[in-house]
């Protein structure tokens, strides 16, 4: 089935916003086996959002319009798609009181002009929003299914997840069932996968690839097809099998999972608990970590130990380290992680110290040296990278590769295994300023 995407807004024309809802239901769609053909972007005009709906409902078998349904004078979407079809305007009183009631509960009252949302076309099939005063509806024009979505990403993403593609596979002519993953890597080029992946015949599990760079990770998406469903997910568990086995380790999540939530997975686990000392990345470790639900159980606290003084004084690094050797240092990283894992009580403690850039940098280390520790029960490693990019690429691959050292301290067994297996692997990472496909 083929499908066109109608994005409206003045705004995402002028480049104020970025429109992350066309990105979202391209990926989700071709997922599942659909074809995007086209991706309009309309402004807020409703003679050109009529003309717009009109291509597409001559050149598509589906159509998915998202923007436009709010309450402001130039939220013209509505309007415009019932000119479009010859249909009439209706007001659902129902909608009206729930959107009432949605004010009511905020201790509000509802604005007259949120009236203008429980207005449809007289044949809409209306899609209930749970998140928000927009809701979508449908159409059916020519026997081909127009959708209409709120442009709140959030909001756009549930109904899109919930209801269109429901009813997008019911639709669905012939029984070619599709099924996906994306595997999430770090610590290899785009290019080392390919080039590790190269022998994988992909046609033997009616696969096709994608290389996708998302800094400071790589994805490899996977899409296999074909009639028999069990065979489908069979297909897709044995490449799943055989691509982590080419790429040694370096999978560490799939789909929707983050790193931090995978690392607070394994800390909650093993019942352990996670102290941060935190320098060049100025505490984006902590934030990291505590957007996932339910940190409280294993994080035990966070420092931004950023200057000197903050080290000596609050993590107890001697000051004759950071003479002699400098604060970007390994035995000054490993003393912030000994000293946040001894104020804390905490199971681990990870220490980061180093040269964000672009200034700040020497010849013996320039912008991009970073020292990262971790000390646990059974010991402490440390290890020196030079990451190159930007100040804030350097920020975050530095607490990426240190979030990722406590996942593999619990993949090896410990220290000396992590030691072992994972302080071996080389220890530069591509500059992202020439090459930013490639981390």
């Amino acid at each position: 089935m083929n499908i066109e995407l109608i994005m409206i807004g003045n705004e995402l024309l002028s480049g104020e916003i970025a429109d992350a809802n066309a990105h979202f239901m391209a990926s989700a769609l071709s997922e599942r086996g659909f074809q995007v053909t086209r991706i309009s972007m309309v402004g807020d005009q409703e003679g050109q959002i009529q003309g717009a709906l009109l291509q597409s409902c001559d050149r598509a078998e589906a159509v998915i319009v998202s923007g436009g349904l709010g309450p402001t004078s130039d939220d013209l979407t509505t309007a415009a798609a019932a000119k479009a079809l010859g249909e009439s305007l209706v007001l659902h009183e129902e909608i009206l009181q729930q959107i009432r009631e949605r004010f009511a509960k905020g201790g509000m009252e509802m604005p007259r002009a949120n009236e203008k949302q429980a207005v449809f076309p007289a044949s809409a099939e209306i899609i209930p929003n749970p998140m928000g005063t927009a809701p979508g509806f449908c159409l059916r024009s020519r026997g081909k299914k127009i959708f209409f979505l709120p442009g709140i990403p959030r909001e756009l993403q549930h109904l899109f997840r919930e209801t269109v593609l429901p009813r997008l596979e019911k639709e669905r002519k012939g029984k070619v069932f599709y099924r996906a993953r994306t595997l999430k890597v770090f610590g290899l080029t785009e290019s080392a996968i390919a080039d590790r992946l190269k022998g994988v015949r992909t046609e033997r599990f009616f696969a096709t690839l994608a290389y996708l760079p998302r800094y400071p990770e790589n994805h490899v998406k996977v899409i296999v097809r074909g009639p028999d469903v069990e065979e489908v997910e069979k297909n897709l568990a044995e490449l799943e099998r055989v691509i982590r086995e080419k790429l040694e380790g370096r999978v560490f999540g799939v789909d929707r999972e983050t790193l931090e939530e995978i690392v607070g997975r394994l800390l909650k686990e093993r019942q352990a608990t996670l102290a941060v000392a935190e320098s060049c990345t100025g505490g984006l470790v902590a934030h990291r970590l505590t957007n996932v639900p339910g940190s409280s159980e294993y994080f035990e606290r966070g420092v931004v130990a950023y200057s000197n003084q903050a080290k000596t004084e609050l993590l107890q690094v001697p000051e004759r380290l950071i003479t002699q050797l400098g604060a970007v240092s390994a035995p000054v990283a490993e003393n912030m992680a000994e000293g946040i894992r001894r104020l804390s009580r905490a199971t681990l403690g990870l220490g980061i110290t180093g040269i964000a850039g672009p200034t700040g940098g020497s010849a013996e280390k320039p912008a991009g040296t970073v020292f990262i520790a971790l000390t646990g029960p059974d010991g402490t490693a440390s290890r020196r990278y030079q990451f190159w990019g930007y100040r804030d690429q350097v920020k975050m691959i530095a607490a990426h590769t240190a979030m990722e050292w406590v996942r593999r301290y619990f993949l090896f067994n410990g220290i000396e295994g992590f030691r072992k297996q994972f302080l071996m692997v080389p220890k530069k990472f591509p500059d992202t300023r020439q090459a930013k496909t490639e981390q």
